[in-house]
């Protein structure tokens, strides 16, 4: 994994294939020391999360996927393009898991996002649900903790046209009216360039001085 310069990668489009696995962390405070921006995605164990990523990286089977909820249980690091670090965090509300497994999942989440220099947390939602308990709570969190955050609707090719408009429309009532959710589709590629640009203008631009 190579260093970065941020004044020149605002001048580059990052390119997304250009993604690898870096390394697996089990505690937030063996976090490595890495010289890369940082954004980190969050969700439900079900959220389809994995798959998500895939689509954003562009890069089939990258992260692995399973049929089986909540088997995301560390912080798993992806270097994109040598400029950006993609952390995927465990995926959290899996109520079979075990409660005590919850709560270390729970503990480690919070532990990065505290000590994280992050430049946005992309948040997971299923557009058939909305957002849940879990997810609200994570989201009041970020905001009293000053962490910029973006929603995510995924699965948006799962309704209608209509219905998927009004269940937009819902999800960004139920999280205070401000952001809406952007729909994505991984199976489809719906929105992944939306979302891509999001991250890129976040990360890189958004307090960059306009010459």
């Amino acid at each position: 994994m190579q260093t970065s310069d941020t004044t020149d990668n605002v001048l580059k489009a990052i390119h997304w294939p250009n993604t690898n696995f870096a390394q697996s962390v089990a505690d937030p405070k063996e976090f490595p020391e890495i010289d890369l921006p940082q954004i980190a995605v969050a969700g439900h164990s079900n959220v389809g999360k994995s798959s998500l990523m895939n689509a954003l990286f562009g890069r089939n089977g990258l992260v692995k996927t399973s049929k089986n909820p909540g088997c995301t249980r560390l912080l798993n690091l992806f270097d994109v393009d040598d400029q950006l670090l993609v952390v995927d965090l465990p995926g959290y509300g899996y109520a079979r898991a075990p409660k005590k497994e919850q709560k270390r999942w729970i503990n480690m989440i919070e532990s990065y996002l505290v000590n994280a220099d992050l430049k946005l947390v992309l948040m997971l939602l299923d557009i058939r649900h909305g957002p849940k308990d879990s997810d609200l709570q994570l989201i009041e969190w970020l905001n009293e903790g000053g962490i910029r955050w973006v929603p995510v609707a995924t699965k948006a090719d799962k309704l209608s046209g209509n219905k998927r408009g009004q269940r937009l429309k819902e999800m960004t009532e139920a999280m205070g009216g401000l952001l809406s959710p952007i729909p994505t589709s991984s199976f489809k590629g719906m929105g992944i360039d939306k979302l891509r640009a999001v991250i890129q203008h976040e990360t890189f631009e958004r307090n960059q001085p306009i010459s």
